[in-house]
């Protein structure tokens, strides 16, 4: 059966993630007071068409927008039913994710160690994970510090030796316009402006889901030697636009890399790769790709 690929590390390292944590954020988690959300959500690379679907069933549109494109062209309300969707989806299909949402802006060490609890309680949760993963948080790779720095030591201590043997690899990675490249990004982006969104209108967080909680700054850990930066291998071509780059390179399992070599030729047949009718209706028959 084909399917998408496992994510693949470049520089001849033969180390592939199964599965993928994407990473985002909603409103100002470091410095600034006012509601902000950490959100991370971990799909297998085999159910990967099925996140993408689900993101598709409910018009929150994987590689043409994200959630500021959502919030600007809807109601509040369509937004949240949309958001709610995806919700009940990621229940129903058994896609694990979670939120930590606060008031107070903390540090750049503080908003690491987050990720990485929040991260690793996807995985410790659930009985059946096998195999290794790539944590890919959306943004310039120097979001969390130089290459990663600070996210790759707070991971060390999260997923040492002991997590290791117990569960397998995490890798730490960074990605301008992830969210609008791999859906697990995608889903984390629209889950954390949903939690945001509801705690500027006046809910709690007892008030949403049972995935969201409180962010708690006990979570840092001593800071550790850094785990190594996983560079995902670059896509090496340019499928006709942006947008087909990205998605080719989320079913290869790459980067986009931007390369300027035209390979517009080989879209559909990258496309027909996938599984789902859905998907290869939604990225073939579209003329905004």
């Amino acid at each position: 059966m084909r399917k998408i690929r496992l994510i693949e590390q470049s520089s001849g390292n033969t180390t592939r993630a199964q599965h993928v944590i994407g990473v985002d954020e909603s409103g100002n988690v470091i410095g600034a007071d006012g509601p902000f959300a950490l959100a991370v959500v971990r799909c297998p690379r085999e159910n990967g068409e099925e996140l993408a679907e689900s993101l598709i069933e409910n018009d929150l549109s994987p590689w043409k927008g994200k959630s500021k494109t959502v919030a600007a062209n809807t109601s509040r309300e369509e937004r949240n039913r949309r958001t709610e969707g995806l919700i009940e989806s990621l229940a129903s299909r058994e896609i694990p994710w979670r939120v930590a949402a606060g008031y107070s802006g903390e540090s750049i060490h503080h908003k690491a160690a987050a990720v990485c609890a929040l991260a690793k309680s996807t995985i410790t949760a659930d009985n059946n994970y096998r195999g290794s993963s790539i944590l890919i948080a959306d943004g310039a790779i120097s979001m969390y510090g130089d290459h990663q720095e600070h996210l790759r030591s707070q991971a060390a201590k999260y997923f040492d030796g002991s997590f290791q043997s117990s569960f397998g690899s995490v890798h730490i990675t960074g990605m301008p316009k992830a969210d609008l490249t791999y859906p697990e990004v995608a889903a984390a982006d629209y889950l954390a402006g949903y939690v945001t969104d509801a705690m500027r209108n006046g809910l709690s967080v007892a008030d949403l889901p049972d995935e969201v909680g409180w962010y708690d700054s006990n979570w840092r850990e001593p800071k550790g030697s850094p785990l190594p930066f996983y560079r995902i291998s670059g896509v090496n071509g340019n499928y006709g636009s942006i947008q087909k780059t990205r998605v080719v390179a989320w079913i290869t399992g790459r980067h986009p890399d931007g390369d300027t070599h035209d390979i517009s030729s080989r879209w559909e047949s990258s496309v027909r790769i996938l599984n789902s009718p859905l998907l290869q209706k939604y990225l073939l028959e579209d003329v905004r790709l």
